[in-house]
C-alpha cells in the first residue's frame, strides 16, 4: 500500500497516511497542530489554488 508522507515542522518527524486518508489534524508524535504539518512527497492534486496567479498581474497599472 502506498502511503502519503507528510513532515512536521516542529518536531521534524516524518508522518505516513495512506491515500484517501487526510492530512491528519495534530502531529502524532509531538501534537502540533495541523498547520505545522506540510506535504514532502510528489503527491497530489496539483500546485495548489493559488499557484501562479499571483505573478500575473505584478505591475502596477499606468495611465
Amino acid at each position: 500500500m502506498e502511503m502519503k508522507k507528510f513532515i512536521c515542522a516542529k518536531c521534524n518527524k516524518i508522518i505516513e497516511v495512506p491515500y484517501g486518508v487526510p492530512k491528519p489534524d495534530f502531529c502524532p508524535y509531538c501534537n502540533a497542530p495541523s498547520i505545522y504539518i506540510h506535504r514532502i512527497d510528489p503527491g497530489g492534486r496539483g500546485r495548489g489554488r493559488r499557484c501562479g496567479m499571483r505573478f500575473i498581474n505584478n505591475n502596477p497599472p499606468t495611465k
